[in-house]
């Protein structure tokens, strides 16, 4: 991994950052941080200071539109204006190119001087003179920012910059309380190794939204919605080779992981849950996928995503045991034939760990490791100049069409083996076609769209039906254990099962039935 940053800017007063974003959980505060410093023997000079910032745009975000932020920073009488351009950010590594105006001369301007940046930044669709026209104050970010100038043993330098405050727009106002590790000078590793030590005393979390993304949220009164309901696909026909298809999953699966968990945090619901872990499986699916062109070293990885996916296997029992006790839930009004049921899934659901205990695992040491890894190799391979070993695109479809045979090929199989199954009979086959439809997400995106959705709908009817049937198979489960299940009720679920055996039996003829849409000509 190089030491250079990504972007090669030559403007004397631009600067390129490359930092680690990190949302802090608890009470932490300065003295706990430097606490953990001193402890560590870890050599650093403090200051701290109050900033206040302003930033800019027009009423229609034509900065914004191209992925630019424009500000004024106030540091007791110093003030200066920035504009941040389109850059990256991959798993809390945040890489902007950044460009700084000493504004001491303008004491009387509140507002940013355009015309002191550099006009190369500009695009030919901007009009510079009619955005410094329009520009008007869109919201203030307010904080205390606590600052440790490390140097490690072999002089890297890191600031380390701790947030305290608040985020403010006409009346709505948001909490800042962040972490941000800064490579000064030396090499990326370096600023890994200090995020390291943090975990093992802090419980925090990889920030995906800077403070200006949340104030542009807050202006516009959104609710934030990280969590997507619909299907992605990673590779697509951009996709060169074999390696490069398996370095854009990392980036695209940490991306949704870390998505999936803010959206969690802000709804605690286990439906949001759920996606963390769908995330989760998705990036080790893609160590299977892609095993026999990753070292040794790279797979001892995939062993670490399965302990979260084990720790979390209980997300789809709590989902459907939420809808069965949920008052609005589909099957609800039935089960109020028996008050002794309903108890009793309700007393099945308290036995799984709770919101506090969930938010400190996903605040975790392990799992910030985790997510860490997943960055690192990500960068290794990204910046690696033999990453696609003279592979091509036809090489990469070879490939892809080998995996989706294979993988449709076993469920095919697997629901071949009799016209109609029973409930044990799809439900023991819920992992193996999950384990095809992640496949498909990974190397799907090669092929034609229509005959690729018009293959995989019925597939995914398939386990949409089997999730409904686990629900169905609950009730059944609990209603033995009752000592004298309510009559009406047993007739009422075996109804339910039949019928969606049913139902299940005639989508899985269908699902078998389609032509492959991955064998067409390279």
């Amino acid at each position: 991994m190089t030491d250079k940053p990504e972007f090669e800017l030559h403007w004397d007063y631009m600067t390129t950052e490359i930092e680690l974003k990190y949302l802090v959980l608890g009470a932490t505060n300065t003295e706990t941080i430097t606490g953990i410093f001193e402890q560590k023997n870890i050599q650093f000079t403090y200051q701290e200071k109050l900033l206040e910032n302003s930033y800019f745009d027009t009423p229609d975000l034509s900065l914004r539109q191209f992925d630019m932020g424009l500000r004024i920073r106030r540091d007791n009488e110093y003030r200066e204006q920035t504009i941040k351009t389109a850059g990256q950010v991959v798993g809390g590594l945040h890489s902007r190119p950044e460009y700084n105006v000493d504004m001491e001369a303008y004491a009387t301007n509140k507002f940013p001087i355009l015309s002191l940046f550099p006009d190369e930044i500009w695009c030919a669709e901007q009009s510079v003179a009619a955005i410094q026209n329009d520009l008007i104050i869109l919201f203030n970010t307010n904080f205390k920012r606590s600052t440790w100038l490390v140097i490690d043993q072999h002089k890297n330098q890191i600031e380390v910059a701790f947030d305290q405050g608040s985020i403010n727009s006409g009346s709505e106002s948001e909490q800042i309380c962040e972490l941000e590790l800064e490579l000064v000078s030396g090499v990326p590793e370096a600023l890994f190794a200090l995020a390291e030590v943090l975990f093992e005393e802090l419980a925090i979390r990889p920030g995906i939204e800077s403070k200006a993304a949340r104030g542009y949220a807050l202006y516009h009164g959104k609710l934030k919605q990280y969590c997507s309901e619909s299907e992605f696909y990673i590779c697509d026909l951009t996709t060169d080779s074999i390696a490069s298809a398996f370095t854009l999953g990392l980036n695209l699966g940490l991306s949704d992981l870390q998505a999936n968990v803010a959206g969690y945090l802000l709804s605690r619901s286990l439906t949001d849950l759920a996606r963390i872990k769908g995330s989760l499986a998705t990036i080790r699916h893609g160590f299977w996928l892609f095993e026999k062109h990753l070292t040794e070293q790279e797979l001892v990885l995939r062993g670490e995503l399965s302990h979260f996916i084990h720790l979390l296997a209980w997300v789809d029992n709590a989902n459907n045991l939420q809808e069965l006790t949920n008052k609005t839930g589909n099957y609800r009004k039935k089960l109020n034939f028996s008050e002794q049921l309903i108890d009793q899934l309700k007393i099945e659901k308290r036995r799984f760990p709770n919101t506090e205990e969930i938010t400190e695992f996903l605040h975790s040491s392990r799992f910030n490791q985790l997510q860490l890894a997943i960055l690192k190799m990500f960068l290794g391979r990204a910046q690696s100049a033999t990453n696609g070993s003279g592979e091509t695109r036809n090489d990469l479809k070879q490939f892809a069409q080998s995996k989706i045979q294979f993988s449709l090929g076993e469920i095919s199989h697997e629901m071949k083996s009799s016209v109609n199954f029973n409930c044990e009979q799809y439900i023991a086959q819920s992992k193996l076609l999950y384990r095809s439809l992640l496949t498909g997400t990974w190397l799907s995106g090669l092929f034609d769209e229509e005959a690729r959705d018009k293959f995989r709908h019925p597939w995914l009817d398939l386990q949409h039906g089997i999730s409904e049937l686990q629900s169905l198979w609950i009730i059944q489960q609990q209603l033995e254990k009752l000592s004298e299940p309510p009559e009406k009720l047993v007739r009422w679920q075996n109804s339910k099962v039949e019928g969606l055996l049913t139902a299940l039996d005639n989508t899985k003829a269908m699902a078998i039935a389609m032509p492959p849409y991955w064998l067409e000509s390279l």
